[in-house]
């Protein structure tokens, strides 16, 4: 019986090595499959691509600027004390329709009525005093006339005279002062509109326009008949703008309005614009039909038309290649395979670039470049090209284009979007 026992073990170790066999077999054939798909990833393989063409076709374009703005009436003045005082009386409310002369508000005149019966009082003592020098010196002319007055005491007795009239008259030029600022303790509307008032409060105390940050702001009175929006436009596009020119404006909290403008101001000297400091003009856009609902100070956005072309040869933005010498070109579709045929552009939207000359409407381009012309092109006649773009001379398509490298052309450089 216990010989029995060794012999019951002997199948174990083939069992195990047949199935030793079967897993190595099972890993290597998924090797082999997943050595398949990832072998051309590693290593490179033969790159196919179908390349997106588009073709050319006739749109309307229009090159636009944008710019943001504030609205504020045409004609409109601040409101600024000319002199310093404490506010009693506000006899107007923001919004309110006012005519010319129209009180507004009132400030503290209790000390200007003080000075001023101060003065006249002054005023009523220099007179008599004036009074009584002319009839001492009246009476020392009749004694001269006598000869029994010397002439220093007649002299003296003339500059007397002079000098009380002299007080006098500069007691009524203090009074005509006092009085001219007591005037100013009212302030009034200098012309019909609506009142644009601050936030004050009465007993507030405010300076004068004759200070140095320019006094305190108290509102503005405006025509609201007539808006306009101001904004600024860089040197580069101010150029191309002129009087006249239609614009078209959006109001922020209206998005759904488009309101018409007409460029009534530019300005004719420049300004340092105070977030990236280039020179900006400013430019005033008059709205043709403001609405009721706008209000000074909304926040607006202007656009501007400074090109436009109707039923134009045009491609796509990302159909046009360009050069380190700014020559323009595209890949036309000859069979299969591209070519690279140089071209004229025109103005540019956000969608199209028009084609003045090089194509034709019907012509196929690829809106990318192809993997056979990867890498910097060497257009010869790149140059020529860019100095004809730049005279604006149009001239005849070439059908048969200019070919630069073919399907089998060797990369010059790494891959390049230019």
């Amino acid at each position: 019986m216990p010989p029995s026992a060794p012999a019951a073990r002997r199948p174990k170790p083939l069992l195990r090595t047949i199935v030793t066999l079967v897993l190595l077999g099972g890993l290597g054939w998924g090797g082999y499959k997943l050595w398949v798909q990832i072998s051309p990833g590693l290593f490179g393989a033969k790159r196919v691509e179908k390349v997106a063409t588009t073709k050319v076709r006739t749109a309307t374009i229009a090159e636009e600027i944008v710019a943001v703005g504030r609205l504020r009436a045409v004609f409109s003045t601040e409101l600024r004390s000319e002199i310093n005082g404490r506010i009693v009386k506000i006899l107007a409310v923001d919004g309110q329709k006012l005519k010319r002369n129209d009180e507004i508000l009132r400030l503290d005149q209790q000390d200007l009525l003080t000075q001023i019966t101060e003065i006249e009082r002054s005023i009523e003592a220099a007179k008599l005093r004036a009074q009584r020098a002319r009839r001492d010196h009246e009476r020392q002319l009749e004694l001269q006339k006598r000869g029994v007055v010397t002439l220093k005491d007649f002299e003296d007795s003339r500059i007397t005279f002079s000098l009380a009239e002299n007080d006098a008259a500069i007691a009524e030029a203090r009074a005509a002062n006092l009085r001219d600022k007591l005037a100013k303790t009212v302030i009034r509307a200098p012309h019909d509109g609506t009142l644009l008032l601050k936030d004050l409060t009465e007993g507030q105390v405010i300076t004068g326009a004759a200070a140095q940050n320019g006094g305190t702001m108290l509102g503005e009175v405006a025509d609201l008949s007539q808006l306009m929006v101001r904004t600024n436009i860089n040197e580069i596009d101010v150029a191309r703008m002129k009087m006249g020119d239609v614009a078209r404006v959006r109001v922020d909290s209206m998005r759904s309005v488009l309101i018409a403008g007409t460029v009534k101001r530019i300005a004719t000297s420049a300004l340092e614009s105070t977030v990236d400091r280039t020179r900006v003009f400013p430019v005033d856009v008059i709205l043709e039909e403001p609405d009721e609902r706008l209000r000074p100070g909304m926040s607006a956005t202007v656009m501007f038309t400074l090109a436009r072309v109707e039923d134009a040869p045009a491609v796509p933005l990302n159909a046009v290649f360009s050069t380190a010498e700014s020559a323009r070109y595209v890949f036309i579709k000859k069979g299969e395979t591209f070519a690279v045929h140089e071209v004229e552009i025109g103005i540019a939207d956000t969608r199209y670039i028009q084609i003045v000359s090089g194509l034709k409407v019907g012509d196929d381009v690829a809106r990318s470049r192809p993997l056979e012309f990867e890498g910097e092109l060497p257009v010869a006649a790149a140059a020529p090209a860019a100095v004809k773009s730049r005279s604006n001379k149009a001239r005849p398509a070439d059908p048969g284009g200019v070919p630069v490298a073919g399907p089998k052309a060797k990369p010059a450089a790494p891959p390049s979007r230019s």
